[in-house]
């Protein structure tokens, strides 16, 4: 499969720490995949408020900062042009906030790399502050790294996309799908529904609820919208799931064993919270994930 991105790069943040350069490692691994430049970000805090103790007199504590902050790049980058020689490697260091810097890569980028957990600058962001924030504002598909401490499989395979059955749902399959046929595997796509109205009915037991009319007109809804992406891709198996659950709990099921997990966030307005499956998925998710900006319809 061609990839219509492939001059835009794969953006990933250094931050000194070990995690981060998994994180660089992974990004770079994207960029092989996808014939793609690389491009590393260092984001340095300027102006610094609240010193307790100042530099000396005469010290050019931002030149100074900014040579440390060059100097945080240099192991990564070298690693990175291991892999894909030195001239589709880039390094940046961005005045700003992690979040802000960022957000602003992810402008004309094709893909972000970020980590689950940390202890703080880049790629170590934690989730629940700022990497939630990358994810929610960042106008490319983010890759979030896991949590080292969840869970181990060895041998993982298949790229898992949650289908929603709405419009959007072709924006994160098109991500999906490029990933499953860059990394030479299968696409699982997890349809998970629950209906609330339809449950209370059937606990108060009236009307009676035809759970196997349900189940069958929610495989529809997953079977129509993979009809178009089977004729594309003839030769990309993909294998269809619907489960009756929550979608997080769902999609982190399916997922368990899989090498990526792709999600859609439908942001409404910039001040807009997560959707439940969205924010479930991004603290838990024991394999990378990849959240897909897509623009129609609500989030849930």
């Amino acid at each position: 499969m061609s990839n219509p991105t492939t001059g835009q790069p794969v953006v990933a943040g250094v931050d000194g720490s070990d995690r981060s350069l998994h994180g660089v490692r992974l990004a770079a691994e994207e960029a092989r995949l996808r014939d793609a430049p690389l491009r590393l970000v260092h984001a340095m805090p300027w102006p610094l408020r609240g010193i307790v103790t100042p530099p000396p007199p005469g010290t050019d504590l931002h030149a100074l900062l900014r040579g440390s902050a060059e100097a945080v790049l240099q192991g990564p980058a070298a690693e990175a042009e291991a892999v894909l020689g030195a001239e589709r490697v880039t390094r940046s260091v961005v005045e700003g906030p992690p979040a802000e810097a960022l957000c602003a890569a992810s402008a004309d980028a094709q893909l972000l790399v970020v980590g689950s957990r940390g202890g703080g600058g880049v790629t170590g962001l934690a989730v629940g502050s700022t990497a939630t924030g990358v994810v929610a504002a960042a106008q490319c598909p983010v890759l979030v790294l896991p949590d080292d401490t969840g869970v181990t499989v060895s041998r993982r395979r298949s790229v898992v996309v949650g289908v929603e059955g709405r419009p959007g749902d072709d924006e994160v399959l098109a991500f999906a799908v490029t990933e499953a046929a860059v990394r030479d595997t299968d696409l699982i796509a997890v349809h998970v529904w629950q209906d609330v109205r339809l449950e209370a009915a059937h606990e108060a037991l009236s009307p009676p609820v035809d759970w196997g009319g349900v189940r069958a007109a929610e495989e529809r809804v997953l079977a129509e919208t993979l009809a178009g992406w089977r004729a594309e891709e003839p030769d990309l198996e993909i294998r269809e799931v619907v489960l009756r659950d929550r979608t997080a709990r769902g999609l982190l099921m399916v997922a368990l064993t899989a090498e990526l997990l792709v999600v859609g966030h439908r942001r409404r307005h910039r001040l807009a919270a997560f959707g439940s499956t969205t924010h479930g998925v991004l603290h838990r998710a024991g394999c990378p994930l990849a959240v897909v900006p897509v623009t129609a319809g609500p989030e849930r």
